[in-house]
């Protein structure tokens, strides 16, 4: 349900931006012939495919802010914005477009603004009202963990029904009158009830009214982008990180070497004007070394720039954002500290993306705390990561354990699409940092 309304979203931002073409011509010529359709199609079919990547990456495509109209407004314009400029150097760097139309840029940037923004007031309140109706089978905390944000979020499209916990001979026996009484169309059951032989035989008798069973686990997962570590057992993993992915390693490592490479020489422009900026706001190195835990519990020597004033990093939690430096909070925010680990990333050390790559004393103190931690360093840490852009604070055990959920969720769905998800998440993080 929630793929199924974000691609109705980019279907129609992709009918809106041809529409909004159309219309800008019709406008300023007053007629759309041939001619113009040709001169115009394929300079801004370039620029669409563009700015759509710059869509997902500025967050169009989140149904929780759908339907917050203000802050909607905002992304929309400043994404444009982006969006404007990026048009400009295309139109203007490639040779072979005949065109370079700031006239026609300026209105149709304007007129798809417009559109986009209504576009997604009006399917806002379409799914206003959930649609999909759910029976939840069993209870936990991340069973109430999923009741509340489907409560607070209608826009996802899920609404819990009906949400029966461990159940009672009675109620196994009524599942068929909840079903059909209630409307539902889904039922999500918590691994604990699934394996009871009378809630399995109870289902099954169901399966004739067209209801779709979901695992707890998946369906946690859709609606959240981690995994549920309550409900884990060992089998999880046997069934699903086991799995070797040695042609996409490769193809992975290649796409580290040339990016490193380019990302280097873009280093080596920005090294002095840092330099100056971090030395003069603080004392301490420019360049700091950690040693941090990589691949299967080998250790590494991590590069970065210092933003912070000095310190032992590796102590504790505890008001760490107190020893930040001002040029550091803006470093931080935009990534750029982190531009010396492609020395790294060159060596082999990390990737461009996997998870973050911990300190040796906070490895070995959360490996004895947090069942199941060490299998974080099944892949390469990374630069960035799919927890990084999901919830990059990990300030306390308690969220550190939120983290490594959405660690185990990359493990389980390693693959390029995701780790292009992860980049574009990235670089929004970065040029909204940038911008504020």
């Amino acid at each position: 349900m929630i793929r199924v309304k974000q691609f109705a979203l980019l279907l129609g931002d992709v009918v809106l931006l041809y529409g909004a073409l159309f219309l800008t011509i019709l406008g300023r010529y007053g007629r759309v012939n041939d001619g113009l359709l040709r001169a115009h199609l394929g300079p801004f079919s370039v620029v669409f495919i563009v700015w759509l990547a710059l869509f997902y990456s500025a967050g169009w495509y989140d149904l929780r802010i759908i339907r917050k109209n203000l802050v909607l407004l905002e992304t929309i314009i400043v994404t444009l914005l982006a969006g404007f400029g990026l048009a400009i150097i295309i139109f203007y760097s490639i040779p072979y477009f005949a065109i370079a139309p700031k006239t026609n840029l300026a209105i149709f940037t304007v007129l798809f603004a417009v559109l986009a923004f209504l576009w997604r007031v009006v399917l806002g309140a379409i799914m206003k009202t959930p649609r999909e109706r759910v029976l939840l089978i069993g209870g936990s905390l991340d069973a109430e963990e999923v009741v509340r944000h489907l409560n607070d979020n209608p826009a996802i499209g899920f609404k819990i029904q009906s949400h029966r916990g461990q159940l009672s001979t009675s109620d196994v026996d009524s599942l068929g009158d909840v079903i059909s009484n209630e409307g539902i169309r889904t039922v999500v059951v918590l691994e604990t009830e699934q394996n009871k032989p009378a809630v399995a035989a109870s289902l099954y008798k169901n399966l004739g009214t067209g209801i779709e069973i979901v695992p707890f686990a998946d369906f946690y997962e859709t609606v959240f982008g981690k995994v549920p570590l309550g409900e884990l057992r060992e089998e999880w993993f046997f069934e699903n990180i086991t799995r070797r992915h040695r042609g996409y390693s490769f193809v992975k490592r290649g796409v580290d070497i040339v990016t490193g490479i380019v990302t280097g020489a873009i280093f080596c422009v920005l090294w002095l004007p840092l330099y100056v900026a971090v030395k003069l706001t603080s004392h301490g190195p420019f360049i700091f070394k950690q040693t941090r835990v990589g691949k299967n519990g080998s250790l590494f020597t991590l590069y970065k720039i210092r933003t912070m004033y000095e310190r032992n990093e590796e102590n504790d939690w505890k008001d760490s954002d107190h020893y930040v430096t001002p040029v550091g909070k803006f470093l931080r925010a935009t990534h750029i500290d982190e531009l010396p680990q492609i020395g790294n990333v060159l060596r082999g050390n990390i990737s461009l993306v996997g998870p973050r790559p911990d300190f040796v004393g906070f490895f070995k103190k959360l490996e004895g705390q947090i069942p199941y931690y060490a299998i974080r360093t099944l892949v390469k840490p990374g630069i960035t990561g799919w927890a990084q852009t999901n919830y990059p604070v990990t300030a306390s055990l308690e969220e550190t354990r939120v983290r490594l959920s959405y660690d185990l969720y990359y493990l389980k769905h390693y693959s390029f699409m995701v780790d292009l998800l992860i980049v574009l998440k990235t670089l929004k993080t970065m040029v909204t940092a940038a911008g504020k």
